[in-house]
């Protein structure tokens, strides 16, 4: 026999740890030892009517029910507490009288409660004589859990869709439309999710795309040329503010024979909708419906609405807005190849004078466009190959229009191919160049920009002659500088003396020359744009831009389309990149 003493004051401290704890901790003695040989459905039968309370805590005890101690001590577990989870005792036996960390729902209660159970069986001689357990509510925790999934989960439906209206061109905005509604729907739990337009003459309401879940019937039959007029102004002013009108019956529209009509044939039992916007105007609606259940939608789904609402309006006006630019490219396409027949050779001849094919270069690109005013214009883009590591580019503008600027554009072409195979410098090109020209040409000059450029150094010789400043910006902060000179035009004085600017450039700098016809542009209400504007545009068309084509594209659009400026002289414009 061990001679060691019991250690009471440890007991003591363990059985006031029990009491003081706020988990439900108890101990049930079977009265009489049970025999682990019996089968499950008997050892479950046996616990339930042999258990007594032997030990418990008093959370244990209000737990199920009870104020005190004394109510619960020491009497049959059948007595105190329902067999509401028969499958909790059916998995304890199972698992060998174990459960560690057991989650499972309490429902007899107004809100369900979550809780962590630990069982333990003590069995001697193979029979099981006494159960410890531990219950621990985590009610709070799964809450925050399940919220927290649910702003993880809005976040990433957010992200995606607006990824998608983001990456997607306007030709393929109703995709990117889709894409949101599926989404949407799914998130909502909602039977259907559509958007409605209304008409160019604000008389109709139309449905013009829709996601089906569940079986649910389109509304595209119903849905279409509904009269504004017959709708509800108080709703219409609603969504026109900015409002969600939520409908969780509409069955009960009972004086709104009108509403109550429709819904019934579009087989809509709850809606949720919200108005999309341009500028303050109702353009169209967005909403979910359900068909057959009342529809319950929370705060967060009404806040998901609203936001998928935004993206929407953004992707309908900016798909109408190309659609109306793409109209004005035609026409413009129209005007100007409606071309006289006694102008024709001119106009091939003074087009050839534009460069739009320079190869393929190392560590450079090159795009040019040109625009003219007139059925011939006088702007010229010439491109050279003096030696094998470098490209001298001629960009001129021919004072005048018409067949005698088209002349001059041919004879300044074949001069400076002449000069920059014989000159050492830009600035030595166009001094020759003007010597030359000077005795046959009398009543034009020429502003000009000629580059020399050695692609895999990256550095470019300038001389201007009256040119405008060449902007420059690197594609990764797209802050504009600028390389410029203020010396005139060639042919405009009898000497011309001009120098050489040098610039070495870095990778991903980009280079943008011009005519001055793209600021030379008449406002509608008067006046002209000026240097000034234009390159204040150009900022902010540059920070904007996807890439060097929808730059290009934008700033014609800019010039001519998008803001009604008149034209009064060529167009042409030089892009280089590194």
């Amino acid at each position: 026999m061990s001679s060691r003493k019991p250690d009471f004051g440890r007991f003591q401290h363990l059985e006031s740890f029990i009491h003081l704890s706020k988990d439900a901790i108890w101990c049930y003695e079977l009265d009489v030892p049970m025999p682990i040989s019996l089968s499950t459905e008997e050892q479950m039968e046996y616990i339930w009517n042999h258990s007594v309370v032997k030990e418990c805590n008093l959370a244990m005890v209000k737990l199920y029910g009870y104020s005190k101690l004394e109510e619960v001590s020491g009497k049959f577990v059948k007595d105190i507490v329902s067999l509401e989870s028969v499958y909790l005792l059916r998995k304890f036996i199972e698992n060998s009288y174990l459960l560690e960390d057991f989650e499972y729902k309490q429902q007899n209660s107004i809100l369900p409660k979550v809780f962590l159970l630990n069982t333990h069986g003590q069995v001697v001689d193979g029979h099981l004589i006494r159960i410890w357990g531990q219950q621990i509510e985590i009610s709070n925790i799964k809450e925050s859990e399940t919220k927290l999934s649910g702003l993880l989960q809005f976040s990433q439906i957010v992200t995606e869709i607006s990824k998608m209206f983001v990456h997607t061109k306007a030709e393929f905005v109703s995709d990117a439309i889709q894409f949101a509604l599926e989404e949407l729907g799914k998130y909502a739990k909602a039977d259907r999710v559509f958007v409605a337009e209304i008409s160019s003459d604000k008389q109709f309401l139309s449905v013009s795309h829709e996601s089906l879940f569940g079986g649910a019937p389109s509304l595209f039959e119903v849905g279409t040329k509904l009269s504004i007029a017959k709708m509800n102004p108080e709703r219409l002013g609603v969504l026109a503010g900015d409002g969600v009108i939520y409908i969780p019956d509409t069955t009960a529209l009972h004086d709104e024979p009108w509403h109550l009509q429709l819904f019934k044939s579009a087989e809509v039992r709850s809606i949720l909708v919200i108005g999309l916007r341009d500028e303050g105007n109702l353009i169209g609606i967005l909403g979910v419906t359900t068909y057959l259940n009342l529809g319950n939608w929370t705060d967060e789904t009404k806040q998901m609405l609203g936001l998928v609402a935004g993206f929407v309006s953004q992707g309908l006006v900016r798909a109408k807005n190309e659609i109306k630019l793409m109209k004005k490219e035609k026409i413009l396409q129209r005007f100007y190849s409606d071309v006289k027949e006694d102008m024709a050779l001119a106009k091939m001849t003074q087009e050839a004078w534009v460069a739009k094919d320079f190869g393929v270069i190392p560590n450079l690109k090159i795009e040019s466009r040109f625009l003219p005013y007139d059925e011939i214009g006088g702007d010229l883009i010439l491109y050279e190959k003096p030696t094998s590591d470098c490209i001298d580019i001629f960009f001129g503008d021919i004072s005048g229009h018409g067949i005698s600027s088209a002349l001059v554009s041919g004879i300044a072409a074949v001069s400076f191919k002449k000069h920059s195979q014989q000159e050492s410098s830009p600035a030595a090109i166009l001094n020759a160049m003007h010597k030359e020209l000077k005795t046959i040409i009398f009543k034009h000059h020429i502003s000009a920009l000629v580059l020399r450029i050695y692609p895999l150094e990256r550095r470019i010789a300038f001389s201007f002659a009256g040119h405008p400043p060449v902007v420059f910006w690197n594609e990764n902060n797209r802050v504009m500088k600028f390389v410029k000179d203020e010396m005139y035009p060639i042919l405009l004085l009898d000497d011309w003396n001009g120098k050489n600017i040098e610039r070495t450039f870095e990778p991903g700098d980009r280079l943008l020359l011009y005519s001055d016809g793209i600021y030379e542009l008449e406002e509608e209400s008067g006046g002209y744009i000026g240097l000034d504007v234009f390159l204040q545009e150009l900022s902010e068309m540059i920070s904007l831009a996807e890439d060097t084509d929808s730059l290009i594209k934008k700033m014609i659009a800019n010039c001519l389309v998008e803001k009604d400026r008149i034209i009064h002289d060529d167009i042409a414009v030089l892009f280089l990149e590194f």
